[in-house]
């Protein structure tokens, strides 16, 4: 679930997906690259993390009311 390529289907018989090799499954994808002899996924790539913002607002401006 941590990498970009993994997405969440419509459909609930089949819930996920991967980008990257095309499928969709009931497991996690990760798990079935793994179970199809190819170890550990090779297409992994961490997702961007959000950068936080660290602005406080002031609710005491006279602007926003």
């Amino acid at each position: 679930m941590q990498c970009k390529h993994f997405y969440i289907t419509w459909d609930s018989k089949i819930p996920n997906g991967c980008r990257q090799f095309g499928i969709q499954c009931k497991d996690l994808p990760s798990k079935v690259v793994a179970q199809a002899g190819q170890g550990e996924c090779n297409g992994f790539e961490a997702k961007k993390k959000p950068e936080s913002k660290d602005v406080k607002l002031d609710l005491n401006r006279s602007d926003l009311w």
